[in-house]
């Protein structure tokens, strides 16, 4: 397709939702988590066809029932004290690699600014995360090793012949604190102004497939990468010699990367993952996130549970009943005793216990799984390094 006609069916977009909001408009393009925090705050006014009075609509099986297929919706949003009209264009192309011509948001010319500002307090707020619970010095190191890192600047660091390049690797059992704890840095580095990326094992496989692995492993600014749960591609075990291969290369890169902090989250005990990528100037910091122990429990307890709960609940009583839970497996019981009042209208942790207990067998979960053995009491959980073979 010849620009010119892009073009040419863009300005037919722009120029019926100009008539649909009756002013002169821009387009705006949001990706999809931005757009899922303007979608909480907009009211559906009026569904309308691209050159029709109709619109193409898709009949769902969820909450809504239906939702547009081709067609315009204007919506109304309340920003900085006035309504605002906006419209959603939604006309899909075969074609991925023109499709944000033809899908986009039309905001009114006099309003473009304030939508920006509107937008940027609600990605603020939505990043309000607590810090996670950890022992004050693990969290303090891993605050140093990350976002205090990319503080100290580039400049600095070159003076004494440091490349402003780290990287973190996070380990433990699920349901310890791993997603917290990058919930919070992801939180921070949006305050700073810093770069954030998240990469999945779906988008690996997929840039891979794409020969665009490169891209993930770059930021345009100073900021942080998190690969979560890229274990197949780490793990030390035959197979994937490739992956491991492609990876490593691109983590290191042809030519220095500056600014960066790689974070890594693994389930697998660190003899599982392949040794020259945990080898010095790959991963500098390992965090280990074992089954919290008994202060962590009264402190997730009392600084993460509603003050309702905890004001009916007695925290030794659940602190010692929780004894080798996961942070996650402590708030399943939370979610008993939630669904417990709201059903009996009274607090009663006894009814909750008793029924996570039914619901699984074997009582209380075993010690901790996914290590050989439990962390020795003298045994930091942030450890500078561990010794590793370099290749």
């Amino acid at each position: 397709m010849k620009l010119c006609d892009l073009q040419r069916d863009h300005d037919l977009c722009l120029s019926r939702a100009a008539d649909l909001l009756g002013c002169p408009v821009r387009a705006v393009y949001l990706d999809w988590d931005v757009e899922q925090l303007l979608r909480r705050s907009l009211r559906l006014e009026l569904r309308t066809g691209l050159k029709t009075e109709f619109p193409f609509l898709r009949f769902t099986s969820g909450p809504k029932g239906q939702d547009l297929a081709f067609g315009l919706e204007r919506f109304r949003v309340e920003m900085e004290g006035r309504a605002v009209g906006l419209a959603k264009v939604t006309a899909p192309h075969t074609s991925i690699h023109v499709w944000k011509w033809y899908q986009f948001w039309a905001v009114p010319i006099e309003h473009h600014r304030r939508l920006y500002r509107f937008l940027r307090r609600l990605e603020r707020n939505s990043m309000d995360v607590v810090a996670p619970v950890m022992l004050e010095g693990d969290r303090h190191r891993l605050w140093q090793e990350t976002i205090g890192f990319l503080a100290h600047g580039r400049r600095r660091l070159q003076t004494y012949g440091v490349p402003q390049k780290r990287g973190i690797l996070l380990l433990g059992t699920p349901g310890n604190g791993k997603t917290m704890a990058c919930r919070w840095l992801l939180s921070l580095c949006h305050r700073r102004g810093l770069r954030w990326r998240s990469v999945s094992c779906q988008d690996y496989i997929a840039a891979r497939g794409c020969g665009d692995v490169r891209e993930l492993f770059e930021l345009d600014g100073p900021g942080m990468i998190l690969f979560d749960d890229l274990d197949q591609a780490l793990r030390d075990q035959e197979g994937n010699n490739s992956d491991r291969t492609t990876f490593l290369t691109e983590l290191d890169g042809l030519h220095s990367r500056e600014g960066i902090v790689y974070l890594f989250t693994s389930n697998a005990r660190v003899a599982e993952l392949d040794a020259a990528f945990r080898r010095p100037g790959r991963i500098d910091l390992f965090v280990h996130f074992p089954r919290p122990d008994a202060e962590l429990r009264r402190r997730f307890v009392v600084e993460r549970w509603h003050a309702d709960i905890v004001a009916a609940v007695d925290p030794e009583e659940v602190v010692s009943a929780t004894d080798g839970f996961s942070f996650a497996e402590m708030d399943e019981v939370k979610k008993l005793l939630v669904l417990q009042f709201l059903e009996g209208g009274m607090w009663d942790w006894e009814a909750a216990w008793l029924a996570y207990r039914s619901g699984h067998e074997t009582g209380k979960p075993a010690g901790q799984i996914g290590f050989n053995s439990p962390l020795p009491r003298n045994r930091p959980l942030v450890e500078s390094r561990v010794p590793a073979n370099r290749t």
